[in-house]
Parts: structure tokens; C-alpha cells; sequence
């Protein structure tokens, strides 16, 4: 089991945006938390460069780097790409167990 799951229009938009976006090599695609307060923590995904600090995995073929202390707020977490009325983006969706 991985620690996150990518629907196939996910997988779809990482590769598109990872060919058109000129992304540079070595950077992969991040998975974290971002932080505004201690009571508002919210889920990020884009490509980035891998830190000291950073594990990376591989899911589906993609190349994911996380921070192992944050691993705990999207585990087991889906990953989706909507485009709903010319508003896209990712979604994580809590997986039913």
C-alpha cells in the first residue's frame, strides 16, 4: 500500500504540467502541509527540489518528496485533479476505510 493514491485524471495533469511547465530537472513533485498558525494547516501539492531533510518515494511512476514529520496529515490520502467549470486543481480526498 502506498502512503498516498493518485486518480488516473491526477497522474493525467501531473505529467501534463510536468511537460509544460518546464519544470527543472531533479525537481519532483512535493506533498506537504503548509502551515499559516497552529489551528490552520493546509494541504499542499507542486514540484519542488528535494531538501536535507526530505524522503522521496515513488507512486505510480511519479516521483513524490515529502517531509517525514508531515507525513502523518496526508496518509492514506487520494489525490484528484477536478476541472469544474474552468476552475481546476487538486483535491486530496480522505480515503474511506
Amino acid at each position: 500500500m502506498n502512503m498516498i493514491e493518485f486518480t488516473p485524471a491526477a497522474k493525467e495533469a501531473i505529467a501534463h504540467y510536468k511537460a509544460t511547465l518546464q519544470i527543472p530537472e531533479g525537481f519532483a513533485l512535493r506533498v506537504g502541509i503548509r502551515q499559516k498558525n497552529a489551528q490552520d494547516k493546509g494541504l499542499l501539492i507542486g514540484f519542488d527540489e528535494k531538501g536535507e531533510k526530505d524522503r522521496t518515494a515513488n507512486i505510480d511512476g511519479i516521483d513524490v518528496i515529502y517531509h517525514a514529520g508531515q507525513i502523518f496529515f496526508f496518509a492514506g490520502m487520494i489525490i484528484d485533479f477536478q476541472d469544474i467549470d474552468g476552475r481546476k486543481g487538486f483535491k486530496f480526498i480522505e480515503k474511506v476505510r
